[in-house]
C-alpha cells in the first residue's frame, strides 16, 4: 500500500475557523503533523480550487477544493523554496517523443532526473523522472517493466532527457552518448557579458582547491572538457548563451561559464559572491537542455527533439533588460 505521504490527497476540509495547515493536519493523513503541512503548503504542493497556495495560515472554506500532491516528497519541495530554488513547474515532465524504443522528456527544474544514492537507511529518494514515466505509462494503459537510463541532467536543470525502453536501445543510445556522437544544445541566462559573441571552453576539468569542480591546469587530476557557445542576446545585466557540448562532465556547462566569469543565474555552486546583483532574483538554476539530436536504434534516422523554453527564463529576461 503506497506511503500515505507520498500521494496525491484530494480533501474536502470539516467547517473550521483553524488555518489551511492546521485544517490539513486535521484531516485524517497518517504522520500528517501540522509541521508537515505547514512545510507542504509553503513547498507548493497544495492547490485550493485549482490555484496553487503558498500561504499556510490561509483562512479556506468547507466548499474549497484542496488538492495536495505529496508525490515529490514533502521534505524536498521545502527545501527547494528554503534555499532559493523553485519547486518543478507546473507539470514535472512532459513527454515530447515517444516511440516502442525511446522516450524523450522535458524535465522539470527541481526533479531528480534518475534514481539518487540510497543514505545511510538505504532508501532512495522517490520522485525522480523513471518513477513518474511508469506511473504516466501505467494510466495510459502502456505498462514498461524496463526503462533504460543513458545520460543525465543536474536536479536544477530542465530540458530535454531520453530513456530507452529496451536493453538493446539503451546500449546503441549509450555508445552514441559516450561518443559525443548524440548533440546536446543547451539554453541558459548567464551573469556578466561574454567576451565575443561566441567562444569555446577547453581544458581540463578538475577539482579547485575548495573542492568544486573547475578547469585546472593541465598537469592537474581531470579530465577534458569542451564546450562550445554563442551569444544569442544581451541585456544590461547579462545575456542569453547558447551552449553546446562536445564532451559530457557533471556540471560541464556550469563550470565553463563560471570559466569565462559569466556564471549561470541561479547557480549556487559555481557563482561568485560578487555577481550578486541585487536588481536581479533568479528563480531557479537558469539552465536548459534545449536541444537532442541522436540517430535512433531502429534504423538510424537522425531525430531532433526540442523542449520548450520554460516560462521562468521569460518572465527573468524582464528583469534583465
Amino acid at each position: 500500500m503506497p506511503d500515505p505521504l507520498w500521494k496525491l490527497h484530494r480533501l474536502t476540509l470539516s467547517p473550521s475557523d483553524e488555518p489551511l495547515y492546521a485544517a490539513l493536519a486535521g484531516a485524517g493523513i497518517p504522520d500528517f503533523t501540522k509541521v508537515k503541512a505547514r512545510h507542504a503548503v509553503m513547498g507548493g504542493l497544495v492547490k485550493v480550487d485549482g490555484r496553487v497556495v503558498l500561504d499556510p495560515k490561509l483562512a479556506v472554506t468547507a466548499t474549497a477544493r484542496i488538492e495536495m500532491d505529496l508525490r515529490q516528497g514533502i521534505d524536498r519541495a521545502f527545501k527547494a523554496v528554503k534555499h532559493g530554488v523553485s519547486a518543478p513547474e507546473g507539470q514535472p515532465l512532459t513527454i515530447l517523443h515517444k516511440d516502442s524504443r525511446v522516450i524523450v522528456v522535458d524535465k522539470a527544474a527541481g526533479l531528480m532526473a534518475v534514481p539518487g544514492t540510497p543514505d545511510g537507511a538505504g532508501k532512495v529518494e522517490r520522485g525522480h523522472v523513471p518513477e513518474l514515466l511508469r506511473r504516466i505509462l501505467n494510466k495510459q494503459g502502456q505498462p514498461r517493466q524496463y526503462i533504460g537510463i543513458i545520460h543525465r541532467l543536474d536536479k536544477e536543470t530542465s530540458g530535454c532527457l531520453v530513456f530507452a525502453l529496451d536493453h538493446e536501445a539503451q546500449r546503441l543510445m549509450g555508445e552514441q552518448f559516450a561518443s559525443h556522437a548524440a548533440g546536446r544544445t543547451y539554453r541558459a541566462l548567464v551573469e556578466g557579458q561574454p567576451k565575443g559573441d561566441a567562444g569555446e571552453v577547453r581544458g581540463i576539468q578538475g577539482r579547485g582547491r575548495d573542492g568544486r569542480r573547475s578547469m585546472v591546469n593541465d598537469d592537474e587530476a581531470g579530465v577534458e572538457a569542451v564546450t562550445r557557445w554563442r551569444v544569442l542576446r544581451r541585456f544590461r545585466y547579462g545575456a542569453e548563451v547558447e551552449a553546446s557540448l562536445e564532451t559530457g562532465r557533471t556540471h560541464q556547462i556550469r563550470v565553463a561559464m563560471s570559466d569565462i566569469d559569466c556564471p549561470v543565474f541561479g547557480d549556487r555552486v559555481y557563482r561568485d559572491r560578487r555577481w550578486r546583483l541585487p536588481a536581479v532574483h533568479a528563480p531557479r538554476l537558469m539552465l536548459h537542455a534545449w536541444k537532442l539530436t541522436f540517430d535512433h536504434p531502429s534504423g538510424g534516422k537522425r531525430t531532433e527533439v526540442v523542449a520548450p523554453i520554460p516560462q521562468a527564463f521569460t518572465d527573468m529576461v524582464a528583469q534583465l533588460a
